[in-house]
């Protein structure tokens, strides 16, 4: 009886911690996930300028 007691005690104790675990990692995924779409974005954004800006010729060096 006493160890279901310390259990229950100890799950109850940890539930709290592991909920804002739990949300922490899920605001990283998200926020990691609408960066990557802003990076996608720009870089598809940024092809047909960087092709037709770049200069041709010999490299300086």
């Amino acid at each position: 009886m006493e160890f279901v007691v310390i259990a229950l005690f100890a799950a109850g104790a940890l539930t709290p911690a592991f909920a804002r675990l739990l949300d922490s990692v899920a605001y990283r995924n998200r926020a990691s996930g609408k960066a990557e779409i802003i990076r996608a974005k720009r870089a598809t954004r940024e092809v047909p300028e960087l092709t037709a800006s770049v200069k041709r010729g010999k490299r300086r060096g």
